[in-house]
């Protein structure tokens, strides 16, 4: 498996990651062609886009902050999945981190949200307690509630305050 950074609109594998992100996302869940434009001028900002065989596998969007990462966007092809190619790639990712890694998922509705929650508990991630809602990243979309899950056990509050003020300030600034 090979990561590559993909770093801007023009990068050969940013149309192959478009194309995921596209069928992998509900459109309200989507940045614009424009907000992922601006994500790539942020320095907090990364797109690591994974090869197997020379083929387009998967991608992880995520923000580097001081203490934690976050993982905003993570999707495995649809004809690679069931694979264990996610598990490999997302621990990978979470062993390099180097720190805390959040992410969240959809509440807890149906039979693929809990198998979601397996899949993540399986990777070492653990949910939090704190109730929590994504702003919308489209007009007319209304903020979301979603699951924090994390590594290395639930996180202090304190922590989890920092990444709502930054979710807020930094990866939703518009």
């Amino acid at each position: 498996m090979t990561r590559t950074e993909i770093d801007n609109t023009e990068h050969p594998l940013f149309a192959p990651f478009e194309k995921l992100y596209a069928v992998s996302f509900p459109l309200f869940e989507q940045r614009t062609r424009m907000q992922q434009e601006a994500a790539f001028g942020s320095t907090n900002y990364r797109l690591a886009g994974f090869a197997d065989e020379d083929s387009f596998s998967g991608f992880i969007s995520y923000w580097e902050f001081d203490t934690y990462v976050y993982i905003e966007h993570f999707a495995i092809d649809t004809d690679k999945r069931g694979r264990g190619l996610g598990s490999e790639i997302l621990r990978s990712f979470i062993r390099s981190a180097g720190k805390t890694v959040l992410l969240e998922i959809d509440p807890l509705t149906d039979e693929i949200s809990r198998a979601r929650l397996r899949f993540y508990e399986k990777c070492g991630l653990t949910r939090n307690p704190f109730p929590h809602t994504h702003p919308p990243y489209r007009e007319g979309h209304r903020p979301h509630p979603l699951i924090v899950l994390t590594t290395g056990g639930p996180i202090p509050e304190e922590m989890y305050r920092t990444f709502e003020h930054d979710l807020h300030a930094v990866v939703m600034k518009r």
